[in-house]
Protein backbone atom coordinates (compact mmCIF):
# COMPACT_ATOMS: atom_id res chain seq x y z
CA UNK A 1 0.00 0.00 0.00
CA UNK A 2 1.46 3.24 -0.70
CA UNK A 3 0.64 6.69 0.36
CA UNK A 4 0.09 9.99 -1.13
CA UNK A 5 1.12 13.40 0.93
CA UNK A 6 -0.70 16.76 -0.70
CA UNK A 7 0.87 19.77 1.29
CA UNK A 8 -0.78 23.91 0.83
CA UNK A 9 0.19 26.82 2.83
CA UNK A 10 -2.79 28.18 3.46
CA UNK A 11 -3.25 31.93 3.70
CA UNK A 12 -5.09 32.36 7.26
CA UNK A 13 -7.74 35.24 8.54
CA UNK A 14 -9.56 35.84 11.76
CA UNK A 15 -13.42 35.79 12.10
CA UNK A 16 -15.24 37.24 14.86
CA UNK A 17 -17.70 34.45 15.06
CA UNK A 18 -21.71 35.25 15.59
CA UNK A 19 -22.90 35.42 18.82
CA UNK A 20 -26.64 34.55 17.40
CA UNK A 21 -25.46 31.49 15.96
CA UNK A 22 -23.37 30.44 18.85
CA UNK A 23 -19.82 30.81 17.26
CA UNK A 24 -17.35 32.23 18.71
CA UNK A 25 -13.71 33.65 16.92
CA UNK A 26 -12.53 31.03 15.03
CA UNK A 27 -9.58 31.07 12.16
CA UNK A 28 -10.35 30.49 8.57
CA UNK A 29 -8.37 29.48 4.88
CA UNK A 30 -8.59 32.64 3.34
CA UNK A 31 -8.69 30.28 -0.21
CA UNK A 32 -9.37 27.14 -0.83
CA UNK A 33 -6.60 24.47 -1.04
CA UNK A 34 -4.88 23.31 -3.81
CA UNK A 35 -4.92 19.60 -2.28
CA UNK A 36 -6.78 17.21 -4.76
CA UNK A 37 -10.86 16.51 -3.08
CA UNK A 38 -10.38 19.63 -0.86
CA UNK A 39 -10.61 22.56 -3.64
CA UNK A 40 -13.70 23.65 -2.77
CA UNK A 41 -13.88 22.83 1.05
CA UNK A 42 -14.52 25.65 3.86
CA UNK A 43 -11.74 24.71 6.46
CA UNK A 44 -11.68 26.41 9.92
CA UNK A 45 -10.15 25.70 13.19
CA UNK A 46 -12.69 26.25 15.86
CA UNK A 47 -11.97 26.09 20.09
CA UNK A 48 -13.94 24.21 22.26
CA UNK A 49 -12.09 27.16 25.25
CA UNK A 50 -14.17 29.81 23.64
CA UNK A 51 -11.19 32.41 23.40
CA UNK A 52 -11.66 35.64 22.94
CA UNK A 53 -10.64 37.64 19.38
CA UNK A 54 -7.64 38.70 20.62
CA UNK A 55 -6.24 35.53 21.76
CA UNK A 56 -7.02 34.26 18.47
CA UNK A 57 -5.74 36.64 16.45
CA UNK A 58 -2.61 35.90 18.35
CA UNK A 59 -2.74 32.26 18.14
CA UNK A 60 -3.15 33.12 14.21
CA UNK A 61 -0.14 35.52 14.32
CA UNK A 62 1.72 32.65 15.86
CA UNK A 63 0.72 30.37 13.46
CA UNK A 64 2.12 32.19 10.08
CA UNK A 65 4.97 33.01 11.76
CA UNK A 66 5.93 29.22 12.38
CA UNK A 67 4.76 28.95 8.54
CA UNK A 68 1.86 26.49 9.39
CA UNK A 69 1.45 23.48 6.47
CA UNK A 70 -1.93 22.18 5.70
CA UNK A 71 -1.14 18.53 5.35
CA UNK A 72 -3.00 15.27 4.00
CA UNK A 73 -2.08 12.37 3.60
CA UNK A 74 -4.07 9.48 1.64
CA UNK A 75 -3.52 5.71 1.55
CA UNK A 76 -3.63 4.58 -2.54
Amino acid sequence: MSVSVHKDAPHLKVCEGSPESGTTPYIAFEEYLTIPGLEDADIRLEFDSKPNLEEVEDLCRRLKSAGLVFVVQRRI
